[in-house]
Order: structure tokens, then sequence, then C-alpha cells
């Protein structure tokens, strides 16, 4: 039967101080004393400082803590947008003319409707706030507003002017706020924040995020799925396991499947949504879309290969009845069989029992055909009323066993699935109801193992699947 993932909810961890970009007097150094490469913002530094966008001081250095001027900004975000800044339009700014530093970037900043100025003004030498720069990245950025996240900052206004480009770079892991809940969206930028602003939002271009909220989920967390996981083609951040969102990073073209699992606090369940990830190149860049699916629409059949299972030989023929004593159409399953392998897939999901064939062997068995993560799979069982095992199995002489204790406590309906007894030297376990047991065995010389059962009703038929584990797999 299908076995439940395991959900692990871990909380992400407090949210780290934002960042941003600078640009100031020419000087051609790509290193800075006063910057450390290992950390992120430093990386985004370097990243900038390599390709001409920013640059440090004529003494070497690059002045992390400067705060950064309007037309700076200006000059840094034409740059990390590839405007063209000579064939510009007069945006006609009462303090900006064709001469003023930085008139191109500022016009075609303008051109592009990126920034638009103040009662006509500028005011280039402004230092540039937080709250204006967001907004700036946005719009530079093309970002769609995503004004229906939840925000931890409290100090940005409802229904203020820079709220819902806040949400936006909140929402795609450009800012992470200067305390996990304060944004200070009137604070000036600093040069060293500048940069790793702007290279987050720069990543964003090939980036999707998903949003736990926007399927009625607290919680989510992303899984690949198919036959052959899409590895290659897509990956996310293996950092935040469950969190509020997810972001698909793309890395070479193709077409890969995800499972995103969400969780809903108030009705404590768990929600599964299916997509399609595509990877293109757009102009030499990757770009990510989702398709959201039906699962059942894009399945993959995992054969089953009956070398693997309990059968005690490899058949050349199998027959296949539906629950309902149906005879399964041919056209739903496949068999192969060659002289010493057999592989059986089904194409529907469902409980059946099987017939399986060599000349005068036959052995009815059970299967449940299930769907997961996109691929469709079956597990075989054993057709029995009781199990009985001796030491041929147990490896020593059973002497006790006691059932260990899987009662859930908050479901009345639970009953016990199994009564297990030792005669003689045989161990007897037979149903009681349908569900898991696990029974802790023990030898006449103090040895012990874990026998896993598993008991559920197909076409009125008790099947079964068992198996060892020692004390060392427990865990």
């Amino acid at each position: 039967m299908k076995s439940h993932r395991f959900y692990q909810m871990v909380m992400a961890a407090t949210i780290a101080t934002s960042a941003i970009v600078i640009a100031p007097p020419a000087h051609a150094a790509t290193s800075f004393p006063d910057i450390n490469p290992s950390t992120e913002e430093g990386k985004a530094i370097v990243n900038l400082a390599e390709r001409g966008i920013i640059s440090g001081y004529p003494d070497g250095t690059f002045k992390p803590a400067n705060f950064i001027t309007r037309t700076q900004a200006a000059k840094i975000l034409a740059g990390i947008l590839h405007l063209d800044t000579v064939h510009v339009k007069n945006p006609h700014f009462k303090d900006i003319s064709p001469t003023s530093e930085n008139y191109g970037a500022i016009a075609a900043l303008a051109e592009a409707g990126i920034i638009r100025g103040s009662n006509g003004y500028f005011n280039p030498t402004k230092q540039i706030t937080r709250g204006q720069l967001s907004k700036m990245i946005v719009k530079g950025f093309d970002l769609t507003i995503t004004d229906d996240v939840d925000i931890p900052f409290t100090d940005v206004v409802a229904g203020s002017e820079y709220e819902p480009y806040i949400q936006t770079l909140f929402a795609n892991n450009i800012t992470k706020g200067t305390t996990p809940t304060t944004f200070r969206p009137q604070s000036y930028v600093k040069r060293s924040q500048l940069a790793s602003f702007v290279v987050r939002a720069e990543n964003t271009q090939n980036n999707v995020t998903i949003f736990a909220n926007h399927y009625n989920q607290d919680y989510i967390f992303a899984s690949y799925g198919g036959i052959e996981p899409a590895e290659d083609i897509f990956t996310w951040d293996d950092e935040m396991e469950i969190t509020d969102s997810v972001t698909i990073k793309p890395l070479k073209e193709g077409t890969g499947k995800l499972v995103i699992t969400g969780f809903n606090e108030d009705t404590e369940e768990f929600t599964d949504i299916f997509f399609l990830v595509h990877v293109k190149s757009v102009d030499g860049k990757l770009q990510t879309t989702l398709e959201e699916v039906n699962e059942a629409d894009y399945a993959e059949n995992l054969p089953l290969n009956l070398n693997e299972t309990d059968l005690p030989f490899t058949p050349t023929e199998v027959s296949i009845q539906t629950a309902d004593g149906q005879a399964l159409s041919s056209a739903d399953y496949a068999f192969e069989s060659t002289d010493n392998a057999a592989t059986l897939s089904i194409f529907k999901d469902g409980q059946y029992l099987l017939t399986f064939t060599k000349g005068t062997q036959q052995q009815e068995m059970a299967a449940d055909v299930y769907m997961y993560d996109f691929v469709r799979s079956i597990d075989l069982y054993e057709i029995t009323d009781q199990l009985t095992f001796t030491s041929d199995y147990l490896s020593f002489e059973p002497v006790q066993v006691a059932l260990e204790n899987l009662d859930d406590s908050s479901d009345p309906t639970h009953q016990v699935p199994v009564k297990a007894v030792i005669e003689g030297n045989t161990l007897h376990v037979t149903p009681l109801a349908e569900g898991n047991a696990v029974l802790h065995v023990t030898g006449k010389n103090g040895q012990t193992t874990y026998l896993y059962v598993e008991f559920m009703k197909i076409a009125g038929k008790w099947a079964t699947y068992y198996d060892l584990y020692d004390d060392t797999d427990e865990n």
C-alpha cells in the first residue's frame, strides 16, 4: 500500500538584513579591502564590479556604509537593466539638464516609466530611501505586484505608497527587512545594501516563486515528480524545506515535473499541487514558467519487476480481475516475460486480483495500484487468512511476541489490526481489521526482531504484506 510521505515541519530561520546597489566615482578594482567577498553582500559587490556596473573609490576602498544618492542609484539601475542611455528623450526635470551627471541614465529611466520625479524635480543629489528604491526596483525589473502577501514589517503602513512594492520585493525574496519585523522605508540606502538588492532582483528574472497562501496553505515544500526526477532542469533552495514560498530556479532547457505539498493549520491536512516546469532560453537567458496540471494526465507507469516479489516462480502469463470481478482489458495493462524475468504495469488506479501462471504452477496475488508524485506504482500482496512464521523465516525459534503500540488515540474507530500467538515453535498472525502492525518477536536465546505486517481487504479477501527489520533498523 502507498506509504505516506514523511513531512518535516521546519520553519525558516530569522530573516536577515536586506540589501541594495551603488554607484561611485570611477575606480576599476574588483576587490576591495573593506569588503568580505565570502558574504552574500560581498559576492554581489564583486559581481557588479566585475561587470563594470559599480566601482570603488580612488583609494581602492568601496565604503559600503556610505549612503547612495538618487543619481547614483539611477546610473546603476540603468546599467543593470541595459537601458540605452545615449538615445534618450529629455525628461524635462527642472533640476536636470543634458550636461548633468548621469543625465542619460536618469532620462532612460524616466522614458521607461521607472521614475517620474516629484513636482517636476528629480532631486539627484538627495540620498535615496529604501521605500523609493523598492518602487524603482519593482518597476525596473517589471515585477508583478504581489499585494496579497502578508509582510512581517510593522513599520510599513497599510495603504501607503510603498507598501505594494515592499510586499512584492518580500514575496520575491529580494528583501528580508533590516530586522525580522522592520523594513525602515524612510531610511537611506547604503552602498553595500544596493549591491545585493539589485543582484537579488536580477536573479528573479529567470526564477518563479510559488506562494503558500495562493493555495490556501500555511506552509509548502517542494519535491520532484516522475520516474526520473528533473534535477538537472530546475532546482530550488533546499535550505528552507518548509516555508511560505518556494522559488524554482532553472538550470537548463527542458520540462520537468514538480509537486508542491502544502499544509493548512486550520484543517491539519496536507494538499498536493502538481506542476510541469518549463525552462526555455529567451534572448540567451533561461526563463521558467509553471503549468499547473492534473497529476493523472501526466502519470508515468512504473513497471513492477516480478522477480523482486515473493512469487515462487517467474510467470509466463497473468490474468487480472478488478475488485468487482470484471476482467481487466488488455489495453489497461502490460505484461512482459522472458526466460528469467517478467514485468507488469497496470494503467488504472485501483485494487485487483491477479493470477500468475507458469506451466502447471499458479499463484493468486492481490495488487494495489496507486499514483504518487506523477508515478503510478503497484504494491503486490499475498492472499491469506493467516500468516505463519517459523525459525526458517525468523532465524530463531520464537517464544514471545508483543504488539507495538501504534494506536492513534485521536481516532475513536481505531482497531487492533492483528492477533499474534505462538504455538509450539510457530508464530501465527491473523487479521482482525485493515491496517498496519509491528510485532516485537523474541527468541528462546534472547534474540529479537521486529515484524512489520499490513493487512487489507481486496475483493473480499485478506491481502497481506510483511517484512522483518532488526533493532538497528527501527529508526
